[in-house]
């Protein structure tokens, strides 16, 4: 069997480690995630849910406040090769070069394009339609390492950023799997990408959350949608009310309605507005009873 050390965080990790663990190629030998974290008004504890999958499956879990804290933990692990997905966190070189055939990273784009934090917002944020899966190694410079696998995937005209997590999430653990155990092995080869094309995505902010008709087409804004629907939302100004809207339908041609549910865009372009979020309830609400709501003394 071949020894992993699984690194990752976020939600979308969670089905490679289930597949790693599942499968009877590999010893998941340990897990690093990130530290747990402090929510809600009583401070309580919250584990990240891959150290609560490796408590299930008695792994041991490290969650360092910085990897270079648990060096000589690693090593005594004895690894063959270590699995990244979502960890959230730079890997430093020193921890790299623990692992005899490097740390195997799954990536949500086609690198070199996208390469940084945020590459299934960036594409649909750009109304990108095609997009992919890289399976590489990690190298000291960020999603620069060589690349053992590929696969391209399309971006459906509606499709949520959330919604495209979950596929990607299911089909990356799917590859990683399929081909780490080749890469171990000194099977499988990594093809260096090419700098010169190299696209970089950046940290989400709540800023790019705002849609702003006046300089935006329809479209432009409801890709954002598609892309923020899971954070930080988006928000528009509706009847003078500054609202966060959940529901969207660009619109080819304004046709001057007078309707307030019908927001004029660029190059005559128009949204509708369906659904938003009461900025007094908090709970999503239809924009006919937002608006009925509005005109009431």
């Amino acid at each position: 069997m071949i020894r992993v050390i699984f690194f990752g965080t976020d939600k979308i990790s969670i089905p490679t480690l289930q597949a790693l663990i599942a499968s009877p190629k590999y010893e998941v030998a340990a897990v690093v995630t990130k530290p747990d974290t402090a929510r809600g008004r009583g401070h309580k504890m919250y584990s990240p849910e891959v150290a609560q999958l490796a408590h299930e499956h008695d792994i041991t879990c490290l969650q360092p406040t910085k990897l270079s804290q648990i060096t000589n933990r690693l090593t005594k692990f004895r690894p063959d090769i270590g699995a990244l997905v979502a960890y959230g966190k730079i890997v430093p070189r020193q921890i790299i070069d623990l692992f005899p055939r490097g740390i195997i990273n799954f990536h949500p784009s086609m690198l070199p394009v996208y390469r940084g934090p945020s590459p299934i917002e960036t594409a649909i944020m750009h109304g990108d339609k095609l997009t992919g899966l890289s399976l590489m190694k990690l190298s000291a410079e960020m999603d620069a390492g060589d690349i053992f696998y590929q696969e391209p995937a399309t971006i459906a005209p509606d499709e949520t950023a959330r919604q495209l997590y979950d596929r990607f999430a299911k089909r990356g653990a799917e590859l990683m799997v399929d081909r780490l155990d080749q890469i171990a092995q000194g099977k499988l080869t990594g093809v260096s990408q090419d700098d010169n094309l190299a696209v970089y995505c950046h940290m989400i902010t709540p800023e790019m959350g705002r849609l702003d008709p006046h300089t935006m087409t329809a479209r432009e804004c409801y890709d954002r949608l598609r892309a923020f629907d899971g954070w930080p939302k988006c928000h528009l100004d509706l009847a003078g009310v500054d609202v966060i809207v959940t529901k969207l339908k660009p619109l080819d041609r304004f046709q001057g309605d007078s309707w307030q549910d019908i927001v004029p865009c660029q190059d005559n372009s128009a949204l509708q507005v369906i659904e938003l979020i009461s900025p007094k309830s908090g709970r999503r609400m239809s924009v006919t009873d937002f608006l009925n709501g509005q005109h009431r003394p």
